[in-house]
């Protein structure tokens, strides 16, 4: 039986893991590939579902699957090797949260019953290159954030830096001189906007068998320590309709803490909801189906953050 091809997606909060994964989603499907998608949340809900319509999707919620919900990952792929003996599955791409370490993903397929089925072709590394070199500051960081940061890049097999139209060429050089500073020197490095990833690029770059993967028939917890203990997240449910250019402006206030936000909300005079998209103090709103039954909801995520910092939310944006 052929293996089925694994990538996970790894990078920190708002660097484009999302736009990444539906790009090869939808690069598989042109040829014709059986694709499966494992997305992991922090919190209870996913509010990106309507992003993969049409698309086998399994939700791993409350949890990071590198540590704390490893065990659901573990028995998720159980139930796919089942189907994959019934109906081929060609790949498997995993996008983990934003503050999953990608070794702690990877050590889940060491088991016995998972080595036969999957193979782990890359760890795709996502660089926010807007905000690397901010997250990496002693200055403007925290010591878990910056560790969490190196982590995830060295322990990639393709490093994408993203966003670079958001960066000058010196500060380009920069983040390529520290991104090269902390990778083996036979790991590609990719640039893109916007996500846009190419899987023949991809495939061309992989530079062999991911490495240093933990090689047991035990049970496999070797967690890498707490090192998203300051990463919360907070959600926010209301029934108003809200004013978008008050929530525009709200949002872009919001303290620096907040790293990434993202919800369902309904403005004034509409009759569908609006997906909401805020990172790098850009908001980003895209109408949903009227249909769409979903509850109007917001989730923050950032560093210590809490629920007492959103009290004002509802009211402060409503009408």
């Amino acid at each position: 039986m052929k293996k089925i091809a694994v990538y996970v997606l790894n990078g920190f909060l708002g660097s484009g893991k999302t736009t990444v994964l539906l790009k090869m989603i939808e690069q598989y499907k042109q040829e014709n590939k059986k694709v499966a998608v494992i997305l992991n949340e922090l919190g209870t809900v996913n509010v990106e579902t309507h992003l993969f319509k049409d698309q086998q999707l399994i939700e791993l919620l409350n949890g990071c699957i590198c540590c704390t919900i490893q065990d659901d990952l573990h028995e998720t792929l159980k139930a796919l090797v089942v189907q994959h003996e019934k109906e081929t599955i060609d790949v498997l791409l995993i996008e983990g949260t934003g503050v999953a370490h990608p070794l702690e993903i990877a050590e889940v397929f060491a088991f016995e019953d998972l080595e036969a089925v999957f193979e782990i072709e890359s760890i795709i590394g996502i660089v926010d290159a807007s905000h690397f070199l901010d997250y990496l500051s002693i200055f403007s960081s925290s010591k878990e954030i910056r560790t969490l940061l190196r982590e995830q890049v060295r322990h990639s097999s393709i490093i994408l830096l993203n966003k670079i139209d958001c960066v000058d060429d010196k500060q380009f050089l920069k983040i390529r001189k520290k991104v090269d500073s902390l990778i083996n020197d036979r790991v590609p490095v990719m640039t893109a906007t916007y996500g846009d990833i190419h899987l023949e690029e991809i495939r061309k770059k992989r530079f062999g068998r991911i490495e240093s993967l933990p090689s047991t028939s035990s049970h496999p917890h070797h967690h890498l320590g707490s090192h998203h203990g300051t990463i919360k997240m907070v959600k926010i449910e209301y029934g108003q309709m809200v004013d978008k250019r008050i929530l525009t402006t709200w949002l872009n206030n919001l303290p620096k803490e907040v790293i990434r936000a993202k919800g369902l909300i309904q403005f004034t005079g509409d009759s569908h909801l609006t997906h909401v998209q805020f990172a790098d103090k850009l908001v980003r709103y895209t109408a949903m189906d009227i249909n769409d039954e979903r509850k109007p909801m917001f989730v923050f995520i950032g560093k210590d953050i809490s629920k007492e910092m959103f009290q004002d939310f509802p009211h402060r944006i409503g009408v």
